[in-house]
């Protein structure tokens, strides 16, 4: 089979305005979006909570990318929008961020946690640095963010982590043929994350649920779609994931009205990728 529309789904940049019906459920919330900057996910994830009047926080370490849909949000939605540019490994700038935040917006209401790092390599050969690169980006600061946000998540006995995490914490080798170790221990240990927190906080009403992504479509995966596309031909929907499909499931486990008696879950967002022979 080759590519087609139908394996290559048009991105556009950010969701489109939400339906009367479920307008404005954010309303006045304080949304924390981890990697905003990036066109695929995080950008149109803060997008879709400033439309739905949310006051949006987000934080990437590219900055001229950060800068841009901050901006672009602002003008399109009216929204509030604090953009920090950081690294979010690094424990004093996220810490700031924090105080920052609750001092201009009040708490953290919902956090999105999307940020990662992959770097790729075969685990004989792979770099100690590079392992502990990726396992603090992926996993560290995922622990770091939740002990900023929980305690007033728990004081207030409401609020709602959500973890971006990957298909390849279930795959054994996620990528054959360049290998990625860390990715992956650190997107199966940040479920593990999820199941931890959801257990200890929610007899205070807090919620935490992880979504597990498949192959997105985006600029990375168009400018290897040739290497992508057997994979894809092997996958159950025989399609790319689209932007909206993840939105769509961060939006649902964002809501306590759609999602309310849901916590410690792993939704797979991958069009049945892990299920490929």
């Amino acid at each position: 089979m080759t590519a087609s529309a139908s394996t290559q789904p048009p991105q556009g940049g950010a969701r489109s305005e939400p339906q009367a019906s479920e307008a404005r459920e954010f309303e006045g919330k304080v949304v924390l979006v981890t990697g905003g900057g990036g066109g695929c996910i995080g950008g149109p994830t803060a997008m879709f909570f400033a439309q739905q009047g949310a006051h949006v926080v987000s934080c990437d370490m590219h900055e001229r990318r950060l800068r841009e849909w901050a901006e672009r949000i602002r003008k399109e939605t009216g929204a509030t929008v604090l953009d920090f540019h950081l690294d979010i490994a690094e424990r004093d700038k996220v810490a700031r961020m924090i105080e920052e935040t609750e001092r201009a917006l009040g708490p953290v209401d919902v956090l999105v946690a999307n940020a990662c790092e992959n770097k790729l390599g075969k685990i004989v050969s792979y770099s100690v640095d590079d392992w502990d690169r990726t396992i603090d980006v992926t996993l560290s600061a995922n622990f770091r963010l939740a002990r900023h946000v929980l305690p007033k998540m728990v004081e207030r006995r409401s609020g709602n982590i959500i973890h971006v995490a990957s298909i390849a914490a279930w795959m054994g080798d996620p990528n054959p043929r360049d290998g990625e170790p860390a990715y992956a221990a650190a997107k199966a240990a940040l479920l593990s994350l999820t199941r931890n927190i959801a257990s200890e906080v929610g007899p205070a009403g807090v919620r935490c649920n992880a979504i597990a992504l498949g192959l997105i479509w985006s600029r990375f995966v168009e400018k290897f779609e040739s290497q992508f596309r057997p994979m894809i031909e092997a996958t159950p929907l025989r399609r790319y994931g689209r932007t909206d499909d993840v939105i769509e499931c961060i939006a649902f486990l964002a809501s306590d009205r759609r999602s309310g008696f849901i916590t410690g879950e792993s939704i797979n967002v991958s069009g049945g990728f892990y299920m490929r022979p």
